[in-house]
């Protein structure tokens, strides 16, 4: 399992911010309690569908880095979390194994 400060660790990104974006800064963004059990339920969800011998925590906290981005930009719903990780699977896998 992921800690959960990895999970946000990963979804840092730069802000519009012009001074933040000059200086390169990042923020973090703030998810309630509610959208990161859906993140980690989704998480849980697509690590199902990768064989047992290539769940290695690279490609969880990979899956883990979709599901976060998706929710940086404002899809939130479980469906959508688990489609942007689902549908990047065979990309990960190819790259990482």
């Amino acid at each position: 399992m992921i800690p959960l400060a990895a999970l946000c660790l990963a979804g840092w990104r730069q802000t519009g911010n012009g001074a933040a974006a000059q200086t390169g800064d990042r923020i973090m963004p703030s998810y309630s309690p509610e959208l990161i059990q859906t993140m980690r339920a989704a998480l849980d969800e697509v690590m199902t569908k990768i064989p047992l011998d290539q769940a290695t925590p690279a490609i969880k906290a990979h899956m883990a880095e979709f599901i976060l981005k998706t929710a940086a930009e404002g899809q939130t719903s479980y469906d959508a979390l688990l489609s942007a990780a689902s549908d990047n699977i065979q990309t990960i896998l190819s790259m990482l194994t």
